[in-house]
């Protein structure tokens, strides 16, 4: 039986370093300019303010079902240039073989900019 591929461990102060947070999608925007199929996602992060990613989700999901949809995001990374978009947070989702990405979504829907510890 094969085990699943493990990273090395890490300390908690290296956990402590990502700060990721509960945010709501708040608009969806085609982005035909990735190279692999993605949306443009606008994120409300409450007191951090609106924050941008491109998320390539596009297997699972419709603009019209994202909207309003509640996600967990890393908020501390430094932007990301991606093709003509700049990418400001990273929206975080499990990953199949075959690259389908789930979101990562609070059980029930909490307060935007909520730290996940």
């Amino acid at each position: 039986m094969n085990t699943p591929e493990q990273l090395a461990p890490i300390s908690w102060a290296d956990f402590e370093k990502v700060d990721m947070r509960t945010g709501t999608i708040v608009a969806v925007e085609p982005f035909p300019q990735a190279r692999k199929p993605a949306y443009k996602l606008t994120i409300d992060f409450g007191d951090l303010g609106l924050k941008r990613s491109s998320a390539q989700i596009t297997t699972l999901y419709t603009p019209d079902t994202l909207v309003g949809q509640q996600v967990i995001a890393v908020v501390n990374f430094p932007p990301k240039q991606i093709a003509t978009f700049r990418s400001e947070c990273l929206v975080l989702g499990s990953v199949a073989t075959d690259g389908t990405v789930t979101l990562l979504q609070p059980e029930r829907t909490t307060p935007n900019g909520l730290r996940i510890g």
